[in-house]
C-alpha cells in the first residue's frame, strides 16, 4: 500500500461513519490531484503558486475548494466537541449550580420573539 502523499495529510479526513462527508473528500483529493498531475506540482505544496492566465480560475477554484472544506471539518468538530461538552456538564453537576449554563429566562418560551427596534 503506496503512502499518502504528505500534502493530503494536511487535509483533514472525514470520519468513517459518514459516506457523504468521505465521497466529498475523495472527490476533493481526486480533483488536486488531477490538478497536480496536469501542472507538473510535486511536493508539499498543494497546488504551488497561483498560476497566470486561464489556469489562475481553476487554481481559485481549488484555493475555495480546499478552505471550504477545513472550514466545514473545523465546523462540525466544534459542535461535536460543544455538545459533548455540554453533555458532560449536566451529567457532572447539579441542576442548581451556577456552572451549569441556564440560557437566559424567557428565550425558550413557546412564541417568544426577539425585541423588535
Amino acid at each position: 500500500m503506496n503512502l499518502p502523499e504528505s500534502w493530503m495529510e494536511e487535509i483533514t479526513a472525514p470520519g468513517d461513519n459518514d459516506e457523504d462527508e468521505q465521497r466529498t473528500y475523495t472527490k476533493l483529493l481526486t480533483a488536486l490531484g488531477d490538478y497536480r498531475r496536469r501542472h507538473h506540482r510535486a511536493g508539499p505544496d498543494t497546488l504551488g503558486p497561483r498560476p497566470p492566465g486561464l489556469d489562475a480560475e481553476e487554481w481559485d477554484h481549488l484555493t475555495d475548494a480546499i478552505d471550504l472544506y477545513t472550514h466545514a471539518r473545523i465546523q462540525s468538530r466544534l459542535e461535536q466537541l460543544q455538545a459533548r461538552t455540554a453533555t458532560t456538564r449536566a451529567a457532572l453537576l447539579a441542576p442548581t449550580s451556577p456552572l451549569r449554563r441556564q440560557p437566559p429566562p424567557g428565550t425558550n418560551s413557546p412564541g417568544h420573539q426577539p425585541p423588535t427596534r
